[in-house]
């Protein structure tokens, strides 16, 4: 057992056993097929001998019958039986058996009978019948021991040619993959080399057990590296993970922050309506109203980080975007900062909004401003198409310490690169890891709220695009956006259309979850002249509509509320009536335009807060474009 173990386990011995193995099968197919072939020449050529000695006494035996001379007739048989391959020969005349004749011996078993007429002499009348019965075991004796004496002798030289194989896949092969396998194994001397190194004094040259060795050190190097960078990687799944938690945070305060927000900016301005005739009141009303609308503006870039920011997407061209924001940036920075755009000629095509694209080259911009701290600097703003060896580069994930990533880059080839560097000396580390978080900042709350990196992760991920980040301390920073590319034509500004008034005289149903939004909203309107319900319940707005569906020309809707959302509210309401004219609001930016432009068939969409005043003026828009 013990042998056989060993046999499995050496590679020589398997090499032996295989080639001896193989070697005695083909020596013993080709001996018997060289010993068959040489048997058949051989019979072959007895036959044609025995067939010429026949023919050649033929005549005698005729005469010999034909005389009834049985003594020549014997004698002739004999000369054939002791001359040829014949043990047994009958001649037969008129159904009588006039001689037969055996060889002496034991009969051998016949391999081939035949018979031949026997002509009376110089006639064709035939006067007896020639049998014969051959054996060719003496042609075959002496084939055998010729052959069985090659097959001994090919055989010995394959198990000598075997055992010498033997020897040398042991010395070349068997022993440097057992020291490779010692070593693999023992990761304390792998560890203290840093390489696996094999001696190896009958090499010649670089082989396979070569191109092993070096692999399994590059295999380890790989895993070392590969170790260093899952951890690198776990890092960064972290802080998405925390980044996309934030976000979640940030979409639920800008949703609650919205209705509280919205009663304010309402029952300010009709405060503010209400104290015309007192001027120092009005402009208290008024810096409410002013301070509201700065938190409107923080509560849309909150939301532009929680990717809530609902806006329509055409295909635009990034080119243009980025020189058109480009000729406001250069007015607005400081003199001391240097703005150089490097743009290619033609455009680059991308599905986004307009508006936070936008708003996302200004954000890099001034953030790239804001890090020079007033020091001469330089700002440079590319736009390319990203090339394939880049693309792959980052879909790899290898980065260096230095270096960030957000979002995922795609299979395809076609993304644009925006790029945004400065030498305003670099990121540390530890900021790095942070530089997207919403308020998080390291100019000081009197500078900045800490939203513009965190707008700039909002927009990117909005739009499946990819943010790729290198900081060198004592020389800058580089922001590389990719964005995917689009083959549809560029979309065209839709135009302006302004409402003749705001006033007028609608019946309005208004359906909200929050009382002082139903309040505000009811007093804003009904001021302008319509005529409104306000509703808290979804359920109890649906149950009056079906009521009497005739008794509202609009119902205007929030999107989020409990026991039923805006959209579904809005769908039974058109399956009742589907003419009535709906306008939908929202603080959440989960409500797409893919779902507001299908079935449900909302006529207006606002994004929260809303006032009565922007409502009335898009009613009345709605209204007159329906009248024209």
């Amino acid at each position: 057992m013990r042998i056989a173990d060993r046999i499995k386990g050496s590679l020589a011995a398997k090499l032996l056993l295989i080639t001896a193995g193989v070697g005695i099968v083909m020596e013993l197919l080709i001996s018997a097929i060289e010993s068959w072939q040489e048997s058949r020449t051989a019979i072959a050529d007895q036959q044609r001998d025995t067939k010429a000695a026949v023919m050649a006494n033929i005549d005698t035996l005729a005469l010999a019958v034909w005389s009834v001379d049985d003594r020549v007739l014997e004698l002739t048989a004999s000369s054939l039986i002791r001359g040829t391959s014949i043990f047994h020969i009958e001649v037969v005349d008129d159904g009588a058996t006039v001689l037969k004749l055996d060889r002496p011996g034991p009969a051998p078993a016949a391999d081939y009978a035949w018979e031949l007429p026997i002509l009376r002499p110089n006639s064709d009348q035939q006067i007896a019948t020639l049998k014969m019965w051959e054996s060719y075991d003496g042609v075959r004796a002496p084939l055998k021991r010729r052959a069985g004496v090659l097959v001994i002798t090919e055989l010995t030289k394959i198990l000598a040619t075997s055992v010498l194989l033997f020897f040398v896949a042991y010395l070349l092969v068997t022993r440097p993959l057992k020291m490779l396998a010692r070593k693999v194994t023992s990761p304390d001397a792998a560890e203290q080399s840093g390489s696996i190194v094999i001696s190896r004094p009958l090499r010649a040259g670089p082989d396979e057990i070569d191109a092993l060795v070096d692999a399994i050190n590059a295999s380890n190097l790989a895993r070392r590296r590969m170790a260093a960078e899952q951890r690198r990687l776990q890092l960064r799944e972290a802080n998405v993970g925390k980044l996309q938690a934030l976000g979640q945070l940030a979409g639920g305060i800008a949703h609650d922050f919205n209705n509280i927000l919205g009663a304010i900016l309402g029952f300010a301005g009709l405060l503010k309506d209400d104290l015309s005739d007192r001027p120092e009141q009005r402009r208290f009303a008024q810096r409410i109203l002013s301070a509201s609308e700065r938190g409107r503006e923080l509560i849309s870039q909150i939301r532009t980080f929680a990717r809530a920011e609902t806006t329509e997407r055409k295909v635009v061209g990034l080119v243009r975007i980025v020189r058109d924001n480009g000729k406001l940036l250069a007015a607005s920075l400081p003199k001391s900062t240097h703005l150089r755009f490097e743009l290619i000629n033609g455009e680059l095509p991308v599905l986004g909004s307009e508006a936070l694209l936008g708003q996302l080259v200004t954000n890099l911009c001034v953030n790239a401003s804001e890090a020079l701290d007033g020091r001469p600097g330089e700002i440079r703003v590319s736009v390319n198409r990203a090339a394939s060896a880049e693309l792959e580069t980052l879909r790899r994930g290898m980065l260096s310490a230095n270096e960030r990533l957000i979002g995922e880059i795609g299979p395809s080839d076609e993304y644009s690169c925006l790029r945004v560097a400065d030498t305003a000396g670099g990121i540390s580390d530890a900021v790095m890891d942070r530089i997207f978080e919403p308020f998080f900042t390291t100019k000081g709350r009197q500078r900045g709220t800490g939203l513009g990196l965190s707008v700039v992760h909002g927009v990117i991920e909005s739009h499946n695009g990819a943010c790729h980040v290198i900081s060198r301390l004592g020389e800058g920073s580089v922001f590389s956006v990719y964005l995917p590319l689009r083959t549809a034509p560029l979309g065209e500004a839709t135009p302006f259309r302004r409402a003749r008034e705001t006033a007028g005289a609608e019946k309005i149903l208004i359906v909200d979850d929050e009382p002082d939004i139903v309040d505000v909203l009811t007093i804003g309107l009904e001021r302008l002249g319509y005529e409104t319900v306000g509703a808290t319940d979804p359920r109890e707005a649906l149950a009056a509509f079906e009521e009497d569906s005739s008794a509202f020309d609009v119902v205007v809707s929030d999107e989020v509320m409990p026991g039923m959302r805006g959209l579904e509210l809005i769908r039974r309401l058109k399956a009742i009536r589907p003419d009535i004219k709906t306008v939908l609001c929202t603080g959440y930016g989960d409500t797409t335009h893919d779902e507001i432009d299908g079935p449900t068939g909302v006529d207006i969409f606002l994004l929260k807060p809303v006032d009565a005043s922007t409502i009335a003026s898009k009613l009345r828009q709605l209204m007159d474009t329906a009248a024209e």
